[in-house]
């Protein structure tokens, strides 16, 4: 056979077999892809909306989100039936969070932290620290989130200046203040916390042998924090420089105010026997004709004089 004739011939077949390849490759239907998998996904607490440092964690600022399982990560609150988002984590915020950004503990501030307390305070409030013995708490017994009525006790003279220094004017006063007074000077205050103290009352001279100072005493105290408003603060600043504080526990859900016959309560006013006395000494003078006019009344190891003008 001629060998120009089966060159061209074996190109026209080669020719033929490629033509036929690129059809079938353009002509040709495409593959059925693989069926992809159904992602599980569970629900995790995310921020419903741009939230600030010292926000306080809650229904209307937290929301359920869609979350891949296998992308689930450490910390995540992965959702249980029936419970909403502040049932599962609760506090305030010691870093900010974006819209959307999950919701960890670790964004919160916890009680170990120092700033716990500044974080816990109410919008314009005031954190003010008292220390104070256990005995003046009710037994040692405050808690956190409890409520407390803030009692002053001082001392306090009155003197009369007038013309004349025997009148009833100066009666009256001895008859209602020797030198004590004690008052309710703040109602329904939060405890925001309460710790123990512990300090040095005493301490012996430094010994020759080894020139440390022993301690001979140490005095325990509670540390308690109260949430108070800038005026309750003041109140409070003043009131530790004027006297001895005693907190004294509310019962649980009692908010209310109370008012009482006396607003200050005084030594001579915390019993009533003097004046019971003294009016029944009045009467018998009237009575009687009689002029003393000093009543010596004794209370313990004191001696108290109360004149007496019928």
């Amino acid at each position: 056979m001629n060998r120009n004739l089966i060159i061209v011939l074996a190109g026209g077949f080669l020719i033929a077999v490629l033509v036929a390849v690129l059809v079938q490759a353009t002509m040709g239907g495409k593959k059925k892809e693989a069926p992809v998998a159904d992602i599980k996904k569970v629900q995790i607490i995310v921020a419903s909306k741009n939230l600030s440092i010292g926000t306080e964690l809650s229904n209307e600022n937290m929301k359920w989100m869609d979350w891949p399982e296998s992308g689930l990560f450490e910390g995540a609150i992965v959702k249980k039936e029936g419970k909403k988002p502040v049932e599962m984590i609760s506090g305030r915020l010691r870093r900010p969070l974006g819209s959307g950004e999950p919701v960890l503990k670790s964004a919160l501030v916890s009680e170990g932290d120092g700033n716990f307390i500044a974080a816990s305070l109410a919008e314009g409030m005031r954190a003010v620290g008292l220390d104070v013995k256990p005995a003046m708490i009710a037994g040692g017994l405050l808690q956190p989130g409890d409520y407390v009525d803030v009692i002053m006790t001082y001392k306090n003279k009155v003197t009369y200046g007038g013309p004349d220094p025997g009148s009833k004017i100066n009666d009256m006063i001895e008859l209602n203040l020797d030198k004590y007074a004690t008052e309710t000077i703040l109602q329904n205050v939060r405890v925001l916390a309460v710790g123990d103290k512990y300090k040095d009352e005493a301490a012996a001279p430094a010994s020759a042998d080894n020139g440390k100072k022993k301690k001979e005493k140490v005095a325990k105290v509670k540390t308690v924090s109260l949430e108070v408003d800038l005026r309750g603060a003041e109140v409070l600043a003043l009131g530790k420089e004027m006297g001895k504080i005693t907190l004294a526990m509310r019962k649980l859900g009692d908010d209310k105010f109370y008012e009482h016959k006396y607003s200050v309560i005084t030594d001579e006013r915390l019993t009533e026997i003097t004046d019971e006395i003294y009016g029944k000494i009045v009467d018998i003078q009237k009575n009687s004709g009689q002029n003393g006019n000093v009543v010596r009344i004794y209370n313990g190891y004191q001696q108290e004089q109360v004149p007496v003008t019928p």
